[in-house]
């Protein structure tokens, strides 16, 4: 009986080996390049298929443009590429009315943009936050006969190292005629209660 228990305790602890080992090298094992790639927020953004999956409330719209501005002013727009800057403005045009789209062409605007984050920069402000105001907030109004809504935004900024202020804006969002919200039109605002 004790040579049968030694047998199985010492086949118990040769199994305990084989998993511990495998454990090890498994989680040891260096990372493909692929699998150690970190999807940045630009990445993600560079890469979105907005018509595909088109956000549904005005609320929603703004929260992702408001990505797209952290993105072009934020910490990471300083490390932006030309190509990059355009490639993001083209995505940011994907949420504008066709009203919006025809008064700023898109070579025209996308020079504009280009040159508005150079003066950011060279102005040593860096955009911290955005903010969108609540969902109870949003104010439904009628647009050129059409449905439209008022939402406001906040953007947290950075100069130098120690001056910071709070920029408010009010943007007019119209629901074209597939049903999807767009961005018609925007003006800075006093401060409100974002």
């Amino acid at each position: 009986m004790t040579k049968k228990r030694g047998g199985v305790i010492l086949l118990i602890l040769i199994a305990v080996l084989i998993v511990g080992a495998f454990a090890f090298v498994a989680y040891r094992t260096p990372k493909t390049a692929e699998e150690a790639t970190e999807v940045t927020e630009k990445d993600e953004l560079m890469s979105k298929s907005i018509t595909v999956n088109y956000p549904s409330t005005p609320r929603e719209v703004m929260k992702l443009y408001n990505r797209y501005m952290l993105c072009l002013y934020g910490v990471e727009g300083s490390e932006l590429k030309d190509e990059e800057v355009r490639t993001l403005g083209r995505k940011m045009r994907e949420m504008y009315d066709e009203e919006l789209l025809e008064a700023n062409p898109e070579e025209s605007h996308l020079l504009s943009l280009a040159q508005e984050i150079a003066a950011f920069r060279s102005n040593e402000k860096v955009m911290i936050q955005a903010n969108i105001c609540d969902s109870n907030e949003v104010d439904y109004i009628d647009v050129d006969g059409a449905s439209g809504a008022l939402c406001e935004a906040s953007y947290f900024i950075k100069k130098g190292s120690k001056e910071f202020t709070r920029t408010y804006q009010q943007f007019l969002l119209r629901k074209d005629d597939s049903g999807n919200w767009k961005i018609l039109g925007f003006v800075k605002v006093d401060g409100g209660e974002i």
